[in-house]
């Protein structure tokens, strides 16, 4: 008897260890590839804004405005955007923010080959891109962006604001323009 209970845990003991090792066997694969030479670099990403001659981060549009100007007044003045990093550039104007609603302003913008496509008053030669309220613009519309920009290159906008027929008299509002940039 006490043989037949050695040859039990014996066959035990190696069932045991057929089906453990059957559950714990698992090959671990490993393989390597290098890439020939291939260089990973960042880039800069930099919107800039004003005039033809100077762009920065935070322009201060001071010539985009007037004084005693009555409804149905217009405004029109260029803006040009420029791609300052070292990567292709995807832009839009993702909002236009204005101090007060008491003013109410519609905005036209169109993509003009240079500053001289922009005169003060007659219509301007180019691509109609928006046409609307000025206050929430999003010049175009997420997701679609404005036609890219390569490092280093430049649009000019054609900006055209309307004082609304219900602007209250008296009345002042500042606009902020708020551009997205992105590289991808």
């Amino acid at each position: 008897m006490r043989r037949l209970r050695w040859w039990a845990i014996a066959g035990a003991a190696l069932v045991l260890l057929a089906f453990g090792a059957a559950e714990q066997s698992g090959a671990y694969w490993r393989a390597e590839s290098k890439i020939g030479g291939d260089i990973i670099r960042s880039g800069t990403l930099a919107l800039r804004v004003g005039g033809a001659s100077s762009q920065v981060s935070n322009y201060v549009f001071d010539a985009f405005g007037g004084a005693d100007l009555a409804p149905s007044a217009v405004v029109q003045k260029p803006l040009t955007v420029r791609n300052a990093g070292d990567v292709t550039m995807y832009y839009r104007l993702q909002n236009v923010r204005q101090s007060s609603a008491a003013l109410p302003l519609s905005l036209q913008i169109w993509l003009v080959g240079a500053e001289s496509g922009c005169p003060a008053s007659a219509a301007p030669g180019g691509t109609a891109l928006y046409s609307g309220a000025m206050a929430g613009a999003q010049v175009p519309g997420a997701p679609a962006w404005a036609p890219t920009l390569a490092p280093g290159a430049n649009a000019v906008w054609c900006l055209r604001a309307t004082i609304g027929a219900a602007a209250v008299p008296n009345t002042s509002t500042t606009v902020t323009f708020d551009f997205l940039a992105s590289s991808s």
